[in-house]
């Protein structure tokens, strides 16, 4: 294999996945690679497959604004089933993560405002809280805990509000936003301390 494929100890990995995606001595079929932001790849409230099918959809669009790649062509790529990836693109859709449009072959577009999309939101609060206390408390039991909170009715109803916003775009809303996210991450806090007491962490 050529020897500028071997990664240098200060060699930035970004520049050396481009080189890895240019490399065609054994194939040429897939030359390039997808940008996508931290934000989507460590989004809270997507599930494994719906990331997958989100960001395969991006790798389609590339430098356009739009795809149609058919169901089996992502099913092949993501590997699960064809009704697998008809359920998830469909939640995506639900949580306007993409825009979908009915033709012979469904036309995947992103919604406007994606870097202020509610999940992606409420997703990097709960990074940031988890940034500020995760030496606090046993880091595994820090875990269990981040996915319990991602799955209840209050993460939903956070997410709802920050929808709404994000559907009107008024500026009066201006710091509506950030007034939602504080009031989430008071939450958070509320209850981290229910769970990890003061005493428990010392």
């Amino acid at each position: 294999m050529s020897n500028f494929l071997l990664i240098k100890n200060n060699q930035a990995v970004n520049e050396y996945m481009d080189k890895v995606s240019q490399e065609s001595q054994f194939t040429s079929q897939h030359k390039g690679f997808t940008k996508v932001p931290h934000k989507i790849h460590r989004c809270y409230g997507l599930t494994q497959y719906e990331k997958l099918i989100l960001i395969d959809l991006i790798a389609y669009m590339s430098d356009k604004s739009q795809c149609y790649p058919t169901i089996e062509m992502i099913a092949r790529n993501v590997g699960c089933s064809s009704r697998s990836v008809e359920r998830h693109i469909k939640e995506l859709a639900g949580k306007k993560m993409i825009l979908v449009s009915q033709s012979k072959n469904n036309t995947y577009s992103l919604p406007n405002y994606l870097h202020c999309h509610p999940y992606l939101l409420l997703s990097e609060k709960t990074h940031e809280f988890i940034g500020n206390i995760r030496k606090q408390v046993n880091e595994r039991e820090l875990t269990l805990w981040i996915q319990e909170m991602v799955k209840r009715d209050e993460y939903k109803s956070f997410i709802d509000q920050l929808q709404r916003l994000n559907e009107r775009r008024l500026p009066i809303d201006k710091f509506a936003e950030k007034e939602i996210l504080e009031s989430y991450a008071q939450f958070l806090k509320a209850e981290m301390t229910k769970r990890f007491p003061p005493d428990v962490n010392g």
